[in-house]
């Protein structure tokens, strides 16, 4: 009962609830990787910006690496078509862009800090028909936007309306010659002259194309195809004086526009004569005095029908023909100058990547892509996070994989639109000289591992390291020789492969499983589903190169009734294992050896100590340690149950402790939750049930779930005494038992700096042998999977993090981190200390753990006042150590304040910190949506508070826990503003009007009158973000759909200034409740200044008379205004600014959300 009233009655301090705001913070910043499902690509020649839209509703604007703005559309009917984008068009040179969804309608969207913001809608109704065509006035002002019908609309950008004259197809018709009798069909493509901007060219379906004067609303001439064929696009040159015009049945021509004649080779089929596809782009420009023409699709129908092809033919005869994996989305070209010919480069979206090529080249060679890089070019199998890679680890890295990129072009990138801020001068502190990287390694299922710099926010790859080629068949056939550069074939087309994406593997045991790096010396393991653990590292050409070893180490070789039945191990090349072979590997990386664990079951977890030169794989059956420096075996443990080596047993009993457990779960919810904290109640089989999704029926059954080795680590501390620090290694396995094994290492290479003689069988070598042996074992009674170990020191800085020689401030600790519950022990008794039931308390599973430094600015003060309360903090502030040496800390006076905390992730997708060792929970937050199963799976963390994770299968998503380390685009668009002087007036005589009605909505406007009532919110949205930039207010979280989550509860609340705090608003609006969540539109949200969110169930309406208190001249200029459509949308600035954007719920229902947004000017976010 004490312990109760005591546990309950331990409420966080004052200052240490001021500085958990301070150290945590949950946010989501960069995305890296490819665009899941990409729909429409458009780029903007004057701002040298690009836009990618996507089925799933996401439009991602790119510039100069660096610059990245991200915008969602949301649900408003809750009808998928809402979401997906079918056409996006740039108003050139202001930064903002135009989307068009499947649900016909027009978006406006302007860059806002780091995102993009949608500022004016425009649903089209059933008489203007379905949207065909979209084409931007050079001026700015217009677009033209031309419909299935075949009538063109202008569209005013200014007042967001339809304007006259329409440019009607009948009108049209009676303009053209007699002998062209059809009815034109849908708009296919509308073109601005640049040299006569009254002038449109418009292609229409069925073989019929005008030049339309604007001023006289007039036919000035008519083109027709011969045969009508029907009409795809139209491609003007930058002089306007002749078009290229090409169609459905794979031909194009030129034509001039001065003469109406068609050219004399108008029905020329560059793939011919066969019938062929249609022709679905095309550009022309010029290589130095040759033509090129650039165009996808045109191929030959019943040959090559299936190959998704961009071709590029040059009027001296050269011609390619890209032959790509994913079907081209499209693509575009850019060219030297805005207004020249000369052609630069081709950059092609695919469904799977992107890829772009130098047009200046005749062999049309590739360029690499500064970003939106495909990860999964081969299925991604494992993440892996190596954080703080030392300089010199990352040098050597770099140098081997600028080897791998020799044959791409040098050309310049040719997307360099937007600014990016000026990098902050390091400040004069020695520990900010010391550079470290975040490399992230992917493993993928052909075996190969690529390593991914993700310090910043471009993620750039930095090499490809492969395992295949260690594997295979006596002779090297099956591995033929680079030939992306030669021409596959003779024949036309002038096939080229093309792209990198590859989903397709030869041998599924190569799949990469495990991943171990050393920060610090550069040594690489991979471990494959085939038991093989692949040994090498990153010293190129400094050391002394061999031939390829291999040893392999059975498990259950005194197991006599054991019988594999799964895959055999993979071979070896013979040629690379005979004495005189050449060593393997790239220039730069050593592979120095292989290692077979048998049986050959997949590897489950991995661990290196470089130093020591050891490395330790478990599989389902046990473990091994393996001497890599001498290529020796240590030991291997079997952990499968000698009484029932087919698992079947442990599988039978799982079950039947499942049902006991749902019995026990019942009990528990009748008797109320009083009883669960009565140790009495307490029944030991409660929560040892094997979730249903575990029970895989396809697993073999010699398999035992239970015998799996699920974590390893290789840590210095204080095991046989209290005095001495000793080498060890940890195992532990699905039945929760932890082994601990001493390991007895010889002086030369206890010390980091020896490098031990490789010949491990000479003579002399021998007595040296490291050997280990079991020192202690716990058995954890509830017998859950172990998902992480770990020792930490005092400050909580965990042991393996350090360097060689430090052992960190004793006393150290244990933490054994099962699937159910945290236990911390002391070290070297192994004594419970504490601990922390996750599953039994909340319901959820652990996934994952890792331990981050948190750190930021504290007042002198502060830091006293935590002195006298809590020592080990104190403590922890000045002595929290070497691993984190490369913080940035936040701006402002006060003293560095560092502190380690234990970060989680469970089955839900929620992610907890807790403080160690005390195991209080500082933050939890829903980061991962729970339906997303490879998303939880493939998370993993930084040492400094970071997460990424896969959420789609070709991107990762970046999330923040400190508020010490955030990384996220910090460039920025320069955006013309959009109303004109007269505009502006009707505004400001309309807010007094405004004000008086703000909460009332007119129900009945038309879709004309919704453009009107939503003028005025670009003007506000301006002056929001002028007053935030100028503030210095936090950047912006980017926005991503969240779709129906969950609650983001607990999210951190950022105290206001001054006097003005978050309670106080509150009582002004006086309507507003105290739920901190998200709500299902937190993207539209804006991010335009969003720290903490409050929603509420009804309109928010703030009248100007409530709040006498401000002098605020800004106040009255972002007066509330109400939409009549679907949203209203009501800005108000107090001190920073305080935005509240009510929006429609996404499940369909009518209630609207609104979303009330805080922030304040010193959070350094």
């Amino acid at each position: 009962m004490l312990k109760f009233i005591r546990g309950k009655g331990q409420q966080p301090s004052a200052e240490r609830q001021r500085l958990q705001k301070e150290l945590f913070g949950y946010r989501k910043t960069a995305q890296h990787g490819f665009p899941h499902k990409p729909s429409a690509l458009a780029y903007d020649p004057v701002s040298r910006l690009m836009a990618i839209g996507t089925q799933t509703g996401a439009i991602k604007v790119f510039g100069q690496p660096g610059v990245e703005f991200y915008g969602q559309h949301t649900l408003v009917n809750n009808s998928a078509a809402e979401l997906n984008v079918q056409l996006l068009e740039w108003v050139y040179g202001t930064g903002r862009v135009l989307s068009l969804t499947a649900a016909n309608q027009l978006i406006l969207w302007e860059p806002a800090g780091t995102t993009l913001v949608p500022i004016k809608t425009l649903p089209f109704d059933g008489k203007l028909k379905k949207v065909s065509s979209l084409c931007c006035s050079l001026n700015k002002d217009l677009v033209w936007i031309g419909t299935e019908g075949g009538n063109i609309y202008q569209f005013d950008l200014k007042s967001f309306s339809v304007r006259e004259p329409v440019i009607y197809h009948d009108v049209v018709l009676e303009q053209v010659p007699p002998s062209y009798k059809l009815n034109p069909g849908a708009i296919e493509s509308i073109r601005q002259l640049p040299n006569a901007l009254n002038k449109l060219l418009i292609a229409y379906n069925r073989g019929l194309c005008v030049l339309w004067d604007l001023e006289t609303s007039a036919v000035e001439r008519a083109f027709i195809a011969p045969g009508h064929g029907q009409s795809v696009g139209l491609y003007v040159n930058s002089t306007g004086s002749e078009f290229n015009w090409y169609h459905a049945d794979g031909s194009y021509a030129t034509w001039s526009i001065t003469s109406g004649e068609p050219p004399k080779n108008v029905n020329y089929v560059p793939y011919g004569p066969d019938p062929c596809k249609s022709i679905n782009r095309l550009y022309q420009g010029k290589r130095g005095n040759n033509d090129v023409i650039v165009f996808s699709g045109g191929m030959p129908r019943s040959a090559y029908g299936d190959h998704n092809c961009v071709s590029v033919h040059g009027s001296d005869g050269k011609k390619v023909c890209l032959d790509f994996t994913s079907k081209v989305i499209d693509f575009f070209v850019t060219y030297k100058k805005e207004n020249s010919e000369a052609v630069q480069v081709l950059i092609v979206l695919l469904e799977e990547e992107l890829c772009a090529y130098d047009l200046t080249d005749p062999q049309v060679s590739a360029i690499k892509a500064p970003y939106l890089h495909s990860v999964h070019a081969s299925a991604v199998t494992c993440n892996y996070l190596a954080s703080q890679v030392s300089q010199s680890v990352y040098e050597r890295i770099l140098r081997a994989g600028d080897e791998q990129d020799i044959e791409y072009s040098s050309i310049d990138w040719p997307i360099m639109g937007g600014v990016l801020p000026e990098e902050p001068a390091l400040s004069d502190e020695s520990e900010e000289a010391v550079k470290e990287y975040e490399i992230l390694l992917t493993g993928h299922e052909d075996g190969s591992v690529k390593f991914w710099d993700c310090t910043g926010v471009v993620l750039k790859p930095i090499y490809n390291f492969k395992t295949a080629s260690v594997f295979g068949h006596e002779n090297q056939d099956d591995f033929p020789a680079d030939t992306s550069a030669e021409q596959v074939d003779e024949s036309e087309p002038p096939f080229r492969k093309a792209g990198l994406f590859d989903p397709y593997s030869d041998d599924p045991r190569l799949a990469v499983k495990k991943i171990a790096l050393c920060p610090e010396t550069g040594q690489l393991i991979v471990g494959g589903t085939a038991g093989q653990i692949v040994i090498a590292d990153f010293e190129g050409d400094a050391v002394e190169r061999n031939a390829l070893k291999f040893s392999s180490m059975n498990l259950v070789s005194d197991r006599d009734g054991f019988v594999w039945k799964g895959h055999d191990q993979l071979n070896v090349r013979a040629q690379l294992l005979e004495e005189d072979a050449q060593p393997v590997g790239e220039h730069g990386v050593n592979i120095t050896g292989v290692l077979q664990v048998l049986p050959p079951a997949s590897i489950t977890c991995l661990a290196l100590q470089a130093h020591w030169g050891v490395v330790s794989g478990g599989t389902a059956h046990g473990l091994v340690l393996f001497d890599f420096k001498n290529f020796v075996p240590v030991f291997h443990r079997c952990t499968l149950n000698p009484n029932d080596l087919t698992g079947a047993g442990e599988q039978l009993s799982r079950r039947k402790s499942f049902k006991k457990s749902l019995r026990e779960s019942f009990r528990k919810l009748r008797k109320g939750r009083s009883t669960r904290n009565n140790p009495s109640n307490q029944v030991p089989t409660t929560l040892e049930a094997r979730p249903v999704e575990r029970q895989i029926e396809a697993r073999s059954t010699d398999d035992g779930m239970g015998s799996m080795v699920r974590c390893l680590l290789f840590a210095k501390t204080y095991i046989t005494n209290v005095n001495i620090t000793s080498p060890t290694l940890w195992s532990a396995t699905n039945a929760s038992t932890v082994s601990v094994f001493l390991l007895h290492l010889p002086p030369t290479q206890t010390a980091a700096t020896a490098q031990p003689s490789v010949s491990g069988s000479s003579t002399p070598q021998l007595p040296r042998r490291i050997s280990a042996q079991l020192a202690k074992e716990i058995q954890l009674k509830h017998r859950a999977p172990v998902v992480g170990i770990s020792i930490f020191d005092q400050t909580g800085s965990p042991v393996d993090q350090f360097g060689s020689g430090v052992n960190g401030v004793p006393p150290h600790r244990l933490l054994i981190a099962s699937e159910e519950q945290f236990k911390v022990f002391s070290l070297p008794q192994l004594k419970p200390i504490n601990k922390y039931k996750l599953t039994a308390n909340e319901g959820a599973r652990i996934r994952r753990i890792h331990f981050g430094s948190f750190s930021c600015r504290v007042p002198h003060e502060l830091l006293q006042s935590l002195q006298g309360s809590s020592p080990t903090k104190s403590t922890r502030s000045h002595d929290a150590g070497d691993a984190n040496t490369s913080l940035a800390s936040a701006a402002g006076a006060g003293e560095l304040y560092r502190e380690m905390a234990l970060i989680c992730l469970t089955n839900m997708g929620d992610i907890m910190v807790l403080s160690v060792p005390e195991l209080k929970r500082q933050l939890n937050v829903a980061a991962v949506r729970r339906e997303d199963i490879n998303g939880i799976s493939s998370l993993c963390f930084t040492n400094a508070g970071e997460a990424l994770y896969m959420m789609s299968s070709s991107e990762l998503q970046r999330l923040a826990l400190a508020t010490s380390k955030v990384v996220q685009p910090m460039g920025g668009v320069e955006v013309e503003p959009l109303q004109n002087e007269e505009l502006e007036a009707t505004l400001q005589s309309n807010e007094d009007e405004d004000s008086d009605k703000e909460g009332e909505t007119n129900e009945g406007a038309a879709s004309t009158g919704a453009a009107v009532s939503e003028a005025p919110v670009p003007k506000e949205r301006a002056k929001t973000l002028e007053l935030t930039i100028d503030s210095n207010g936090p950047i912006l979280t980017n926005g991503i759909g969240s779709g129906n989550s969950p609650n983001r509860a607990n999210e951190t609340i950022t105290s206001s200034i001054g006097d003005i705090t978050v309670d106080s608003v509150r009582d002004h609006l006086n309507t507003t409740t105290t739920t901190l969540c998200s709500t299902t539109t937190e993207e539209t949200v804006g991010r335009l200044s969003v720290l903490s969110t409050q929603t509420n169930q009804t309109h928010t309406s703030v009248n100007m008379k409530d709040i006498p208190d401000f002098n605020i001249p800004n106040l009255m200029d972002l007066a509330p205004k109400s939409n009549t459509t679907e949203t209203s949308t009501s800005s108000v600035v107090i001190k920073s600014v305080i935005t509240s954007i009510s929006h429609e719920k996404t499940n369909g229902e009518s209630e609207p959300v609104t979303t009330k947004t805080t922030t304040h000017e010193e959070s350094q976010f």
